[in-house]
């Protein structure tokens, strides 16, 4: 049978780092192993790992751009009710305002 990878000083030594705020790739690394490893054992003992929040500031508020308005261009409704831009047709529409 093959032995486990993650014995329990392990885990503790790879605790200290994780609340330390070394990455599971940083921590892989000095344990000689991979990623995902760190991270599965991570999730195995979510007890003792507690997830990272990731914390971002609130975007801007900031009033929206006003529309670009085109005299060239009309909006129609077609028969399924989407609303379209589409080129003025001066017959139709009539001149340009």
């Amino acid at each position: 049978m093959r032995s486990l990878f993650w014995t329990e000083d392990k885990i503790v030594k790879a605790e200290k780092l994780w609340q330390q705020g070394l990455s599971a790739r940083e921590i892989a690394n000095l344990f000689g192993s991979k990623k995902n490893t760190v991270i599965n054992m991570a999730h195995r003992n979510r007890d003792r790992f507690p997830a990272r929040q990731v914390t971002r500031p609130p975007p801007e508020t900031c009033e929206a751009p006003a529309p670009i308005r085109r005299p060239d261009r009309v909006t129609r409704v077609t028969l399924s009710g989407a609303e379209v831009t589409m080129p003025r047709v001066p017959c139709i529409d009539g001149p340009a305002s």
